[in-house]
């Protein structure tokens, strides 16, 4: 081994190059998948509770106080 390396000599910074880009590449991915939300701008639910509905002319949304005041008789 060591009559390569004489004979060679960018044997080693080529090995030392090639394990600084393989680490990087592992930083880079690694590093891309951490401190991501799902709430981002690509996707998730989002936190509006309104409806967008399309309703007729005259038909309003239910509110809740007329679901509220069912009247129930027990007797």
């Amino acid at each position: 081994m060591l009559d390569y390396i004489i004979a060679h000599p960018l044997y080693i910074p080529f090995i030392i190059l090639n394990i600084y880009i393989i680490y990087k590449v592992i930083k880079m991915v690694v590093g891309k998948d951490q401190g991501r939300d799902d709430d981002d701008q690509d996707g998730g639910i989002s936190n509006n509770d309104n409806p967008v509905l399309d309703l007729p002319p005259g038909v309003g949304l239910p509110t809740k106080e007329s679901i509220l005041n069912v009247s129930t008789n027990i007797d």
